[in-house]
């Protein structure tokens, strides 16, 4: 990253006071003559200057006519998230009827400070920005610096800016009820992303669901990949049937997504294992990669384009009262919906 501009450099240059260039960045128009407004502005920009508290929302000209979208490291466009791309539909449902189009500004990993606000500035400032997955703390404080108006999807980060997660305890609870309903008592687990929180958490429901109905789950039943598609789902698959080979196998496969339930499937199709008659697969899953070819996939989760709608509702909300201060914070956790596919059936005998 560049050496920073000081307002003092920004100042001499321009033959102004240093509290005028302060002010003018920090959104003042009152009182300040308007060539001279965007004067500071552009020489600002062309620097380079990134201050704490500078904020684009005030740059000349602003429209507020688009959301942009910032992803978790390593999910650019060309690695489209299948979640994310149902978020992004739900965001574009409700915000094209106010006109207001959708941007994607980038990955986690691919931006800087200083690349963030090179971006915001060349166009009609942000309405707000969504944050797709789990990034890192100080990337999420870097962004309010450059934008205040944020919600974060798919991972929380309490009184630093509005949140909407999946309820993964109820998805959980919900499939095991299912499975156990159907005479299921030996489960396995098929994990995706194991490096995110996420994951984890929905790994952690599983056990704790199971542990209040006294079953046990194995750790030879338990595998775990680094991604989350349909290849981990196959890798997984046949890791778990290596390591419980001559063992008194699970019947019922539940897995972290429906990436990994679709490559699980094909692993059962390829071994001459019957789906459902043999084996039943279930996902934490709510896209389209559950019902998109059959069998359909039985699945539990939060609907993501439900939670993309919502995430423009709240970049949408105005203070309350007519108040220029903003709304309080809040970490909103969207309800799961069930849904019994063609991959579950009563465990054989």
């Amino acid at each position: 990253m560049t050496k920073r501009v000081s307002q003092i450099q920004i100042a001499k240059e321009l033959g102004v006071s240093q509290s005028l260039v302060s002010l003018v960045l920090n959104g003042r128009r009152e009182g300040v003559a308007e060539e001279s407004y965007k004067l500071i502005w552009e020489t600002a920009v062309k620097q380079g200057y990134v201050p704490r508290g500078m904020q684009p929302i005030h740059a000349p000209d602003a429209q507020h006519s688009y959301v942009g979208v910032v992803t978790r490291a390593g999910q650019n466009l060309a690695a489209q998230n299948n979640t994310f791309s149902h978020v992004r539909q739900g965001m574009f449902s409700a915000l094209q009827h106010e006109n207001i189009s959708l941007a994607f500004l980038g990955a986690e990993g691919d931006l800087d400070e200083s690349k963030l606000f090179e971006i915001l500035s060349r166009r009609d400032p942000l309405l707000g920005i969504v944050v797709l997955g789990e990034v890192a703390k100080d990337f999420i404080l870097a962004l309010k610096e450059l934008q205040p108006r944020m919600v974060s999807v798919y991972a929380g980060y309490p009184g630093l800016c509005n949140s909407i997660v999946p309820n993964n305890q109820e998805s959980i609870d919900q499939l095991v009820d299912h499975l156990t309903a159907l005479g299921h008592t030996r489960f396995a687990w098929l994990g995706g992303n194991v490096h995110l929180k996420g994951s984890r958490a929905r790994f952690n429901a599983l056990k704790d669901c199971l542990a209040d109905r006294k079953i046990d789950l194995d750790e030879r039943c338990t595998v775990n990949a680094e991604r989350a598609g349909r290849q981990d789902g196959l890798d997984c698959a046949r890791q778990l049937m290596s390591q419980t080979e001559g063992q008194n196998r699970p019947t019922a496969w539940i897995c972290h997504n429906g990436l990994i339930a679709r490559g699980a499937l094909q692993f059962a199709y390829m071994n001459g294992i019957k789906v459902p008659e043999e084996l039943s697969i279930a996902a934490v899953d709510k896209t389209r990669a559950c019902t998109e070819i059959h069998p359909v996939l039985t699945s539990a989760a939060s609907d993501p384009e439900l939670i993309g709608e919502e995430a423009a509702r709240l970049l949408l909300e105005k203070p309350d009262n007519g108040s220029s201060r903003p709304k309080m914070l809040t970490d909103r956790i969207a309800p799961s919906a069930f849904t019994e596919g063609e991959t579950s059936a009563k465990c054989p005998a």
